[in-house]
């Protein structure tokens, strides 16, 4: 009976340090079960939020209105985007011409003259001959923009003073009768201009 009792301390204390050699194992081996399945619960309930407890996107967004006349007018808003779909169907009238990180730039094509050419927009030739709009008379120099450079010598006396003292752009009609008749004068193709 004393052989018996003597094994059995040696036997539990076999096996304790077995357990602990196991635990030990696992522990530097393996990354904690519980800190595994927080992260995982975490992550499950980040994808579970709905857009409006989201963190929103801050973009820059330019607004480009591009007339008739060659004006460009531009408009800069901040907006917060709390959805994407929602964002893009918010601009689905306009082109994208630009995205960046932290930036949208997008352009629309207006077909009519802008607001400062109908206010006070002159067609007129600057100092090389070029057809041109002015804001203000042409005797100002102010072009908005050049469109292509006239052969004075074919343009008759009344046609060269109606430039001369610049042809007010009050509609669009006006703004396309002019482009229309001078074009027959147009000694070269249409200028480049970046205005």
């Amino acid at each position: 009976m004393n052989k018996k009792t003597s094994i059995f301390p040696m036997v539990a204390l076999l096996l304790l340090i077995i357990t602990s050699f196991q635990v030990f194992a696992e522990g530097t081996n393996e990354p904690n079960k519980a800190v595994v399945k927080e992260r995982e619960q975490k992550v499950e309930k980040e994808e579970e939020k709905k857009a409006w407890e989201r963190e929103p996107l801050e973009l820059e967004v330019v607004l480009q209105t591009k007339y008739l006349d060659g004006s460009v007018e531009e408009e800069v808003r901040q907006e917060t985007v709390w959805s994407l779909q929602d964002f893009w169907a918010g601009y689905e009238s306009w082109n994208l011409v630009e995205q960046s990180e932290g930036k949208v730039v997008f352009q629309k094509k207006v077909d009519d003259l802008s607001p400062s050419v109908k206010q006070n927009g002159y067609f007129g030739l600057d100092e090389d001959n070029v057809l041109s709009i002015f804001n203000g008379k042409p005797q100002q120099n102010k072009v908005i923009k050049a469109f292509y450079e006239i052969d004075v010598g074919k343009l008759e006396s009344h046609r060269m003073d109606q430039l001369k003292a610049g042809i007010k752009i009050e509609k669009r009609s006006t703004f396309e009768d002019v482009m229309k008749t001078y074009r027959d004068y147009a000694s070269s193709e249409p200028v480049l201009d970046e205005s």
